[in-house]
C-alpha cells in the first residue's frame, strides 16, 4: 500500500481557518459599506467623523482594500493548506499597519475621535499578527504545502 503523502492536520486548524474566512468576509462587508457611503450615511456621522472621512486620501482607500483582499486571499490559502498564505496575511498586516498609522498618526484620529477609537483597530492589528503567526507555525507542521 502506498502511505499517505498528506499530514492530517487537528481540527482546531479548521476552526481556525474557517474563522478566518468569516472574519475577513466581514471586512470585506465593512469595505464595500465604505465604498457606498453617500451624503446620507454621511449625515449620520459625527462631525469629528465626517471631517476625518473628509481628510481621507483616496489612496488610503485602495491600502484598505489590499488589507483586506489579501487578508481573504489568506484565508482561502489556508482552507486549501498553502504556503502563500503566509505572504497574503504579511501582505494584508503591512496595508493594515500602514491604513491605521496613516489614520491615527497623520490624520489625527486619535485626538479627533478620543480613545476609544483605537480599540476596534487594535484588535484588527491584533488579529491579523495571530493569522500571519498562525500560518507560520500551521508551516512548521507541514499542514501547508507549496
Amino acid at each position: 500500500m502506498v502511505a499517505e503523502a498528506t499530514n492530517k492536520v487537528p481540527k482546531g486548524y479548521w476552526i481556525v481557518s474557517i474563522l478566518a474566512l468569516v472574519w475577513m468576509l466581514f471586512g470585506v462587508m465593512a469595505w464595500a459599506m465604505d465604498l457606498m457611503t453617500d451624503e446620507a450615511a454621511l449625515s449620520e456621522f459625527s462631525e469629528a467623523q465626517r471631517q476625518l472621512y473628509a481628510s481621507r486620501p483616496s489612496w488610503l482607500f485602495g491600502v484598505y482594500a489590499v488589507a483586506i483582499f489579501s487578508g481573504l486571499t489568506g484565508a482561502a490559502g489556508l482552507l486549501v493548506r498553502k504556503t502563500w498564505a503566509i505572504a497574503a496575511f504579511g501582505v494584508s498586516l503591512v496595508a493594515v499597519i500602514v491604513q491605521f498609522g496613516y489614520t491615527f498618526i497623520v490624520l489625527d484620529a486619535l485626538r479627533l475621535l478620543g480613545p476609544t477609537a483605537l480599540l476596534f483597530p487594535l484588535v484588527i492589528f491584533v488579529i491579523g499578527v495571530f493569522l500571519l503567526w498562525f500560518s507560520v507555525w500551521s508551516r512548521k507542521r507541514q499542514w501547508l504545502t507549496a
